[in-house]
C-alpha cells in the first residue's frame, strides 16, 4: 500500500508538472520549553530554525524573568514535497518569539529616554493563542523600575519582503511591580513587532512598540510601523 501511495504521488506530481512548480523542502520539528512552564512544538524550515535560535538566545539574555530552551526533534526521513503553493504537510500557525532592549521617551515631554527590556512568545496551540509578553525597566532611570507580565489575547501577522513579517497583538496584564507599570495592571495593552531578519535584522534592525489600548484586537497598522522603536539589542522572529 505504501509503495502504491508513493507511486500515486509521483504520477500526480508529473501530471501537474507542466503547470505548477515542484519543489522539496526540509521541515524541521523543534520544541521550545520555557521557565514559566510553557512548552510547544513548531515545524520550521532551516532559515526559520536559525532565526528562532537567535531569538531564544535573546530571551535568555534578557532580564525579563524568562528563559527558554530550543530543542531540535528527530527529522522526518522524507522531505516535504510541494506542488505549486500547496504543501503535502501541515505547517505551524503564526507566532512571535524573541526579546530585546529599546529606548523609550521619558515623560512628560520625551526629550530624554530610558532603556526598557521585553520578551515575547505568542503562538497558536490546539486552536488557542498562548504564551506571554513581559516588560522590565531597570531602576535608576527617569521612570521607576519595575516589571509587567501579560498573556496574549489576539495576534495578527503579515509577511514582508524583508525578514519574517510584522505582527500586532493584544495582551492582558496579569501582574506588575513598581509604580511605572502599576496603572496597567488588569488592563489590555497592544504590541507591534517587525522582524527584519535573523540576529536582530539584516538590512535594518528589528522594531517594536507597546501601547495602552482598549480591549478590541488591533488592526494591522495600529500602531503604525513608523511609530515603532528600533530594537537596540536582541532578536525577534515573526512568522505568519
Amino acid at each position: 500500500m505504501k509503495r502504491a501511495l508513493i507511486g500515486f504521488a509521483a504520477v500526480f506530481g508529473l501530471l501537474l508538472g507542466s503547470s505548477l512548480p515542484v519543489s522539496a523542502s526540509i521541515e524541521l520539528p523543534v520544541n521550545i520549553s520555557c521557565s514559566d512552564g510553557d512548552s510547544f512544538d513548531l515545524t520550521v524550515d532551516p532559515d526559520t530554525l536559525t532565526a528562532l535560535t537567535s531569538s531564544v538566545a535573546a530571551i535568555n539574555q534578557s532580564d525579563t524573568d524568562l528563559t527558554c530552551n530550543l530543542t531540535q526533534l528527530p527529522v522526518p526521513l522524507l522531505p516535504v514535497v510541494t506542488f505549486g503553493s500547496v504543501a503535502a504537510a501541515a505547517t505551524s500557525g503564526g507566532y512571535v518569539i524573541g526579546a530585546g532592549t529599546v529606548d523609550a521617551g521619558c515623560p512628560p515631554d520625551f526629550s530624554t529616554s530610558f532603556v526598557g527590556s521585553f520578551s515575547v512568545k505568542m503562538y497558536m496551540k490546539n486552536g488557542t493563542l498562548r504564551g506571554s509578553a513581559n516588560l522590565k525597566v531597570a531602576s535608576g532611570q527617569c521612570v521607576a523600575g519595575g516589571t509587567l507580565y501579560s498573556r496574549p489575547t489576539c495576534l495578527s501577522t503579515v509577511p514582508t519582503t524583508i525578514g519574517g513579517g510584522r505582527a500586532w497583538a493584544n495582551s492582558f496584564v496579569t501582574s506588575t511591580s513598581g509604580s511605572f507599570f502599576a496603572p496597567q495592571n488588569g488592563k489590555t495593552i497592544g504590541w507591534a513587532f517587525e522582524d527584519n531578519g535573523p540576529n536582530g535584522g539584516t538590512v535594518v534592525k528589528d522594531r517594536w512598540r507597546v501601547v495602552e489600548r482598549p480591549g478590541s484586537c488591533p488592526q494591522w497598522t495600529d500602531p503604525s510601523p513608523t511609530d515603532m522603536y528600533t530594537v537596540l539589542s536582541g532578536d525577534v522572529t515573526v512568522r505568519p
